[in-house]
């Protein structure tokens, strides 16, 4: 278990303040072997190591006063038993049906409860929604409300254990990425990229599926097939010598993750080359350094990066994405998500608040080439500490 007892109570008291707060009686989380982030983050269980089989859903009941139990796919009952802090655990037999879960609630006195469950912003429900409906059905003075909001609140701030584990998961990708670029040559191809990050994310420590977040973009793709280029998978197209090749890819650590981007050149890089890596590095840099501190708003960090665009002479073309709806983001949290709240845009007042991990990534579009650079980072008390390592320029690849 890669968190202490301690540290699951203090979740778990972190949830009833909330649910406090919001007027919910109990909380449901849920997750299959594919994903179980609010289940997983609360219980200490991870079903089956997400494994990509979307059924077989696990749910975890915890109340306001503190009672919790767990309801899992037979099988898993030692598992879970072994893994959570939760020592009241429920089994059901395939598939799963509502009835299984109905019980449960009858059997904790929450038919007439104010139940949250995971239906809001950036939440699903790892079962079926016909089962869902049915639940509801069969419990007709229960209430059921969006919990989203209480769940974010609790996983946007990160504990030292959770900071650590997604700075591991940094640097298995950051090692990956720098043996792919040594690795390669002029006449490799997007799919030979891919393989070997996917290889080296693997040796350096990742052990759930690495390929699920890695992004393959080359010049030779988009001479190819132009701008769409960029939301294509891996491609056959031949990396030639001057081209550019962009890499965004994550790797998970204990269900953590660290993702970012490299950007590398095949063979020596042209001024111009060097100096639209170096203005977008300023941007990220200088943006990290001088505006992710605690207390400032979402805008604020917006507007502060805007004016580094416009100190090194980019114009609104460039930025105007930041300021303009739908506003695009300037960071975003990670997590048991490579992608979740925060995110830091303009048309949002919220301030960052330590404890917070996010990325902090900006681009530069230059001869249809995109610039990128990404740093995962946390605020502090203070300001923040970057968990990965420094954008030092382009790989070369020789």
């Amino acid at each position: 278990m890669p968190f202490s007892s301690e540290e699951m109570l203090e979740r778990r008291a972190r949830a009833q303040k909330l649910m406090e707060r919001e007027k919910i009686d109990a909380l449901i989380v849920t997750g299959d072997f594919s994903a179980s982030m609010n289940y997983y983050y609360l219980s200490g269980h991870s079903p089956r190591d997400y494994q990509s089989n979307f059924s077989r859903p696990h749910l975890m009941v915890l109340t306001q006063d503190g009672r919790a139990a767990l309801l899992v796919y037979n099988v898993n009952k030692d598992n879970a038993l072994e893994a959570s802090w939760v020592k009241d655990v429920r089994t059901y037999g395939p598939p799963f049906r509502h009835g299984a879960l109905k019980d449960l609630l009858v059997d904790m006195k929450l038919e007439r409860a104010t139940v949250g469950m995971e239906l809001g912003a950036d939440q699903r429900l790892w079962f079926p929604v016909l089962e869902f409906l049915a639940l509801r059905d069969a419990l007709p003075q229960a209430r059921f409300v969006d919990a989203s909001s209480v769940l974010w609140q609790l996983r946007m701030i990160k504990s030292p254990a959770e900071v650590d584990l997604i700075r591991k998961a940094g640097m298995i990708n950051y090692r990956a990425l720098r043996r792919t670029f040594s690795e390669l040559s002029a006449g490799c191809t997007e799919k030979d990229v891919w393989r070997l990050v996917c290889k080296y994310l693997v040796e350096e420590g990742a052990y759930r599926p690495p390929h699920t977040q890695i992004q393959v973009v080359s010049q030779a793709k988009a001479r190819a097939k132009g701008h769409r280029s960029r939301m294509l998978g891996p491609s056959d197209d031949v990396l030639k010598r001057g081209d550019i090749l962009f890499v965004d890819s994550g790797a998970i650590y204990d269900g953590y993750w660290g993702e970012f981007n490299r950007i590398a050149v095949v063979g020596e890089p042209t001024e111009r080359q060097e100096e639209c890596h170096r203005k977008i590095r300023t941007v990220v840099k200088r943006s990290i350094l001088e505006a992710f501190k605690p207390g400032n708003s979402y805008r604020r960090v917006i507007e502060h990066m805007v004016g580094i665009y416009k100190e090194l002479g980019l114009g609104e073309e460039q930025f105007g994405k930041y300021i303009r709806a739908p506003f695009f983001h300037l960071a975003h949290g990670v997590g048991l998500n490579g992608s979740e709240p925060p995110f830091v845009r303009m048309d949002d007042e919220t301030v960052l608040e330590p404890g917070m991990v996010v990325n902090v990534e900006a681009y530069l579009l230059d001869d249809g080439v995109t610039y990128g650079s990404e740093e995962d980072i946390c605020i502090t008390s203070s300001g923040c500490d970057v968990l990965t390592p420094w954008d030092q320029g382009l790989f070369i690849i020789v």
